[in-house]
């Protein structure tokens, strides 16, 4: 790790820094470092205006951490600089805080989810209601094991880990998990376990293992008291950073006050400058945010949101998440002081359904999209001829919007999909579409589009079109980032 501190007083020479750590010290700039991990401000900074604008490209946000009076020191162009790396106070201790630095603020980001399925039960009365959630009935005054998951998971060297259970959180019922602690590949020590209680909020748990540089995993169990219906939903493990973040530095959850279930957004604040970017991960297996390096190297502010329910994303879908979602954005146009007629909605594949959805009623600048999917019923009818074994989470995804998994009411999700459209002021909002012509997941999605009396007001629509299936060609996506640029150009931004 690349630590690179500013001040009149080398921490160096007093605490003691982890053998990870390279500490940098008032050498600015760096001729043979491209990118900082980490900047620490302090007292008595000296540092010329234009080293400032340099310094803001060499790290990432979230990654500046300052000492109240060296913020007072600071010029105009320091000041700024914290402010576009959303930087942040220090207010612990310095050798405390270099103790913690390589946990907080590694590079990567990692997650996983498991499925109720992989559930070995005991003697309970369950039902699978979906791949992604099973009911079990309850009936107990103490604690009692419902089962132990399969998989084991495995504890990174030198990583905290936590865990976020998903289950209908109306429930009288207490639930918590049970984790045994294996090192090196053994048997490990029945008396080595941990406790993670979610019965009294539906935050996340961190596991108070201390980081160590070994393979470790964990065997998971799940135990409950209390009498009723329990619903159980997916058991994410992610890497931690002590509090710092979710997946990056600066990242942070939206969860579903019912079910406990989230999803996640980051802030970059580019440049502070027009248009704020809106990006939409698509689906993955790994949890974590995509395209930050391109969005970074945009130089725009960014919202960067990623869905990491069921087994690949849920499409940004249900009325508290998509509330959440809006309400982040808006929250975002007021800290920067931008409007509406400056926001910018992007996605690809399953990212664009929120994009299309919620630009829509946000009445956005533009909606920039690849490979459109909003028919979520259309997809999940033309799965067994047009798509026989892949991407049937669509089912489970649809589980959660209609009753019955039925033509009719698939076909219906889609009627009020486009009805809702039609509700919306786009008469400012401009349409950037790249697609696929034999999409062998959503084939209605432009056709529709383009004969909608709501988009058919937009000032602009622009689509283009390539040969193949869903995940056939990636000129579709090389065609999505190209118009960023152009969206770019109209805010008076070069290539």
């Amino acid at each position: 790790m690349q630590v690179l501190q500013l001040g009149a007083e080398n921490w160096a020479d007093k605490y003691h820094l982890p053998s990870e750590i390279t500490w940098i010290y008032n050498q600015y700039p760096l001729e043979k470092v491209k990118q900082i991990d980490l900047v620490i401000i302090t007292a008595g900074v000296r540092l010329a205006d234009c080293l400032w604008e340099k310094m803001h490209w060499q790290v990432d946000p979230y990654r500046v951490l300052y000492e109240p009076l060296a913020e007072k020191e600071l010029s105009s162009a320091g000041q700024h600089f914290l402010a576009s790396q959303e930087a942040r106070q220090i207010v612990e201790e310095p050798q405390e805080l270099i103790n913690n630095l390589t946990i907080r603020y590694f590079s990567g980001q990692s997650g996983m989810r498991i499925p109720p399925t992989n559930l070995l039960l005991g003697s309970f009365e369950s039902t699978l209601i979906d791949g992604g959630h099973l009911r079990v009935n309850v009936d107990t005054n103490h604690w009692v094991k419902i089962g132990n998951y399969r998989q084991q998971i495995y504890i990174d060297p030198n990583r905290l880990l936590k865990f976020n259970l998903e289950y209908n959180q109306e429930t009288d019922i207490k639930v918590r998990l049970r984790l045994f602690i294996q090192e090196g590949g053994g048997d490990g020590n029945l008396a080595n376990n941990y406790l993670l209680d979610f019965s009294t909020a539906d935050e996340e748990q961190i596991l108070p293992l201390k980081p160590a540089n070994i393979h470790r995993f964990a065997s998971v169990g799940l135990e409950v008291m209390g009498k009723g219906e329990l619903t159980i939903g997916m058991l994410h493990s992610r890497w931690s950073r002590d509090g710092k973040g979710e997946f990056l530095p600066g990242g942070k959850r939206l969860v579903d006050p019912d079910t406990g279930a989230d999803i996640a957004y980051y802030f970059n604040p580019g440049d502070l400058r027009p248009p704020l970017h809106v990006y939409f991960s698509g689906a993955r297996e790994l949890e974590g945010f995509e395209a930050y390096p391109l969005f970074r190297r945009n130089h725009t502010p960014a919202l960067l949101f990623t869905d990491p329910r069921l087994m690949v994303g849920q499409f940004y879908t249900g009325k508290a998440i998509e509330n959440q979602i809006k309400v982040t954005i808006t929250k975002t146009l007021k800290k920067l002081g931008f409007s509406r007629q400056q926001l910018v909605m992007n996605g690809i594949s399953m990212g664009t359904y929120p994009a299309i959805k919620l630009g829509a009623q946000l009445s956005a600048y533009a909606i920039n999209v690849a490979k459109p999917t909003v028919n979520l019923g259309r997809v999940a009818i033309r799965a067994r001829l047009q798509r026989p074994d892949e991407f049937d989470t669509i089912f489970d995804i649809d589980r959660q919007l209609v009753s019955e998994l039925t033509a009719t009411q698939l076909t219906q999700l889609d009627t009020d999909f486009w009805k809702l459209m039609d509700k919306n002021d786009l008469t400012q909002t401009r349409f950037y579409v790249g697609y696929m012509a034999n999409d062998d997941y959503d084939d209605l999605a432009v056709p529709r589009m383009q004969t909608n009396g709501a988009i058919q007001q937009a000032p602009l629509f622009v689509s283009k079109g390539f040969p193949g299936r869903h995940n056939d060609d990636p000129s579709v996506v090389y065609w999505f980032i190209s118009r960023l640029a152009e969206i770019n150009q109209a805010f008076g931004r070069g290539d």
